[in-house]
């Protein structure tokens, strides 16, 4: 990190601590945000001590992903489950199926919504496959200890952020340091947090599912007539929620991952 980069966090960062963020639901009339009402569990259900991965696709892994891969089976301290199209059945729900357009997402967005469906029914970690070099059993026993539903790393660059569009998406700019990344976190199961997300999740993919069988998604999505934007289904209901449950989530760099390199 240069030091003018460090300057302007630091500036960034007391000027946000000063004005910090609240929620107002009559602000987002706009957003989902408001689709379901703020709730406050009466109790909390601890995590799993583990850690999942997702690789939705036919392809197999890069040598280098499989170094990544095992950096994270080697460092993080707890059990890595790795979801793949061979193993994902034992994992679904009977009654919480995928939904039925969920088989022609792109790999991408595959990932996407498989790791919301994994932190709301089961809880516990998730993990890009980047490379990792710390274990992870600090940021279990932090949330753990807490009254907090997620724990994450925090975001330091507003261009990290999905664009969303509104009164949310402004806010979002604002308070960019309130938003924890998407590579990887820890949550609780069965959090209003959670709920949310999948719940919007379904609707979006309702919304889609006309397209997507006429379109299904490649590997990265980027194929002609494929529907769904990049963030669409995951930055774009992850970090607005993260505005609303900003009192709920713990933010360590414990969980962050090398973000280079890593393909």
């Amino acid at each position: 990190m240069s030091f003018k980069y460090k300057v302007k966090y630091y500036f960034t960062f007391i000027i946000q601590s000063l004005f910090p963020y609240h929620y107002k639901p009559t602000r987002y009339a706009d957003s989902f945000l408001t689709i379901l009402e703020r709730i406050t569990e009466i109790s909390l259900q601890n995590p799993e001590t583990l850690i999942y991965c997702f690789w939705t696709g036919n392809n197999e892994m890069t040598d280098n992903r499989k170094r990544c891969l095992k950096s994270l089976i080697d460092n993080a301290g707890v059990p890595v489950k790795l979801v793949t199209p061979e193993n994902i059945e034992s994992y679904i729900l009977k009654e919480h199926p995928l939904h039925p357009a969920f088989q022609f997402l792109s790999a991408v967005h595959k990932s996407d919504y498989l790791r919301c469906y994994f932190m709301h029914f089961y809880g516990g970690g998730y993990s890009d496959v980047k490379m990792r070099e710390n274990s992870w059993l600090p940021a279990f026993d932090t949330l753990r200890r807490s009254d907090k539903r997620v724990l994450g790393y925090g975001e330091k660059r507003k261009r990290d952020l999905a664009v969303v569009e509104g009164n949310v998406g402004v806010d979002l700019r604002r308070h960019f340091l309130s938003a924890i990344g998407n590579c990887s976190y820890i949550c609780r199961p069965y959090t209003s947090f959670t709920n949310e997300w999948y719940t919007e999740l379904l609707m979006r993919m309702d919304s889609f599912q006309h397209e997507l069988i006429k379109f299904p998604g490649n590997i990265l999505g980027d194929n002609e007539g494929y529907p769904i934007p990049w963030t669409n289904i995951l930055g774009s209901i992850f970090h607005p929620l993260c505005l609303k449950y900003k009192d709920q989530i713990l933010q360590s760099d414990i969980v962050k991952p090398n973000l280079k390199n890593y393909r």
